[in-house]
């Protein structure tokens, strides 16, 4: 898939597609400043972890999706991460489409 992912990205000199775990793989590059991300893994690990390492970075004004935030089946995803929202000051408006919304 990685190929894949490279080849479909290839013409656009401004993508870096970086290989591997999150939030492992942060280590390999990772912004200093984040305006949007869309967090979607459907795991808590790598998505505590991907959350732990954005919110800091996060501009004033920036977002972030947490998809399937609100959905029953993905409840272990929630739990974990409510926690790290409320360290940061932060909240969520849980989105009729199940997903979650967090605006700095």
């Amino acid at each position: 898939m990685f190929e894949d992912v490279k080849e479909r990205f290839s013409e656009f000199d401004f993508v870096k597609i970086i290989k591997g775990s999150v939030p492992e793989s942060f280590s390999d590059g990772f912004p200093d400043k984040i305006a949007f991300a869309h967090i979607d893994m459907n795991h808590p690990d790598p998505e505590v972890g991907a959350l732990k390492a954005i919110l800091p970075k996060l501009s004033k004004g920036g977002a972030v999706i947490l998809d399937d935030y609100g959905w029953w089946g993905y409840s272990p995803q929630k739990i974990a991460l409510d926690p790290i929202i409320k360290e940061n000051g932060l909240s969520v408006l849980e989105l009729p489409t199940g997903q979650g919304l967090i605006l700095k």
